[in-house]
């Protein structure tokens, strides 16, 4: 006499049910995206202030941490990121050396 073996069909999963009814999975679709940018995050920067503050998001820095990096007050940093004033050339080579290129030049 044959032998006959089973198999298991996998089950589906069960998620919430609504209005009495569960709802199976027909397939498992994983979507990948990029998170949005956060709020004020330069897209197209254009000055010292806007690389500056580009590179402090990607780095999850805030601002008093880049404050002491180029020993300024955290004031001095935001001024610079909203563009009221503009870095002098001491602070100039502190953000290239900082960056790792002029972003100016490039």
């Amino acid at each position: 006499m044959p032998q006959t073996t089973l198999t298991k069909t996998p089950k589906a999963k069960k998620y919430k049910t609504r209005n009495g009814t569960t709802a199976l999975t027909i397939c498992e679709i994983e979507l990948i995206a990029k998170a949005p940018y956060k709020k004020g995050y330069p897209t197209l920067p254009t000055s010292y202030g806007d690389y500056i503050r580009q590179a402090r998001l990607n780095l999850g820095l805030t601002q008093f941490d880049l404050s002491l990096v180029f020993k300024v007050y955290t004031s001095t940093i935001d001024k610079w990121e909203r563009g009221i004033t503009k870095p002098n050339l001491y602070n100039k080579n502190k953000i290239i050396e900082f960056l790792g290129y002029d972003p100016i030049l490039n």
